[in-house]
């Protein structure tokens, strides 16, 4: 994990600037160099969540009645992780779209007539005292976009109790 605390101390942002001087990715380049700098995040919550897992007593006595490691493994651990996995991911994607629009807006990843919502804004940005809905609209879909994406994401985890006519039947 050691070579990971190194990639997060450095901002992630930074990261890609930095990556960007050297190489000038595309579109494609930026999604990789995203999916690059969310790894260290990604591998030190995994690690948590299946250390903390793997030291419960279910776990253990798995061990003692025999089970195979790969059952443990994936059977128990790995399903016990799904939850915090789905939740952390719905924030990370909004977290992902915001450093993509940021890149986009400074000139990374996206050519400068793309039809980004980003780049939109950086170009119309210099007229935002003559016509702010060129600037204030293609920002409000940013946040639509992050904000839905994170609403279904906790919508489709906060499945406990409900019954498909919308009444909660949760049991204390």
């Amino acid at each position: 994990m050691r070579p990971l605390d190194v990639l997060l101390a450095v901002p992630s942002l930074l990261m890609i600037l930095l990556v960007a001087t050297v190489f000038s990715p595309g579109a494609f380049g930026l999604a990789l160099l995203v999916a690059v700098v969310n790894v260290p995040d990604a591998a030190r919550l995994v690690r948590a969540t299946a250390t903390e897992i793997a030291a419960r007593p279910a776990v253990e006595a798995l061990r003692m009645q025999g089970e195979t490691w790969w059952r443990i493994a994936v059977g128990h651990v790995g399903r016990s992780m799904l939850r915090t996995l789905a939740a952390d991911a719905g924030t990370r994607l909004t977290g992902v779209l915001y450093l993509v629009a940021t890149a986009a807006f400074l000139g990374v990843g996206a050519a400068p007539d793309a039809a980004d919502w980003a780049v939109m804004v950086d170009r119309n940005r210099t007229g935002l005292f003559v016509q702010p809905w060129a600037v204030v609209v293609p920002a409000l879909l940013i946040v639509a976009l992050t904000t839905g994406t994170n609403l279904l994401f906790d919508a489709a985890l906060d499945r406990r109790g409900h019954t498909p006519g919308g009444t909660c039947v949760r049991e204390p």
